[in-house]
């Protein structure tokens, strides 16, 4: 049975979101098409419990140097492994996030930086080049931004990208996984006037995404 592991980076899930009505759609339509999958959820903005801190820092030399952990650096290491387990297990992948300040939540970056371990989810070989672990998988990212990224129409400063979503796909190619897409609500603040049609749109290519993911 297929695993779909959904990485949620938003406080507010009730009445009024965006990101959530996208996310909303899209996983209604995924559900009609594939009932039988497992779904497991995780909103990282309301318990992201193993940041890149001090233990993980400690962990990771010590890992170097072939040197025991402490107590609490084993108690950190363990739990953590779980989060990693349980990415590597997935078979897909869907972020969800709206952006902020030009780029996704600190609490997506943070479980980036956890689940994104050499040895691991990726290795180095011999000449020091980075290759993937994760083969066979495949990711989708859905954002809402209250600007627009994507319609030239409306975007008034060329040197200003959606570095959240290039960062992704970015991340998760190092990873192994080349298999990204995205669905994007965006520009309800800078065209409030269509805002409902955007957002019409947005929800619209969600389902289709939905079914084809």
């Amino acid at each position: 049975m297929p695993k779909v592991l959904v990485i949620y980076a938003h406080p507010e899930t009730a009445k009024g979101s965006a990101t959530h009505e996208l996310y909303r759609h899209f996983i209604h339509s995924y559900k009609r098409k594939n009932p039988n999958d497992e779904i497991i959820v995780h909103n990282v903005s309301e318990y992201m419990p193993f940041p890149l801190n001090k233990f993980a820092v400690s962990i990771y030399n010590k890992d170097l140097a072939k040197s025991s952990l402490n107590p609490d650096e084993e108690r950190f290491q363990g739990s953590r492994q779980l989060w990693i387990n349980e990415f590597m297990s997935a078979d897909k992948y869907v972020f969800v996030n709206p952006m902020y300040n030009l780029f996704i939540p600190a609490e997506m970056k943070s479980y980036i930086d956890m689940v994104m371990q050499a040895r691991q989810t990726f290795h180095y070989d011999q000449t020091g080049n980075s290759i993937g672990d994760l083969h066979h998988k495949k990711a989708i990212h859905l954002q809402a931004s209250g600007s627009c990224y994507r319609t030239q129409n409306c975007i008034t400063d060329p040197i200003i990208k959606d570095l959240g979503d290039q960062y992704l796909g970015m991340v998760l190619h190092r990873m192994g996984v080349d298999d990204f897409s995205g669905v994007f609500a965006e520009g309800m603040d800078y065209d409030p006037i269509n805002a409902i049609e955007i957002l019409d749109n947005a929800y619209a290519k969600a389902e289709e995404a939905g079914q084809e993911f």
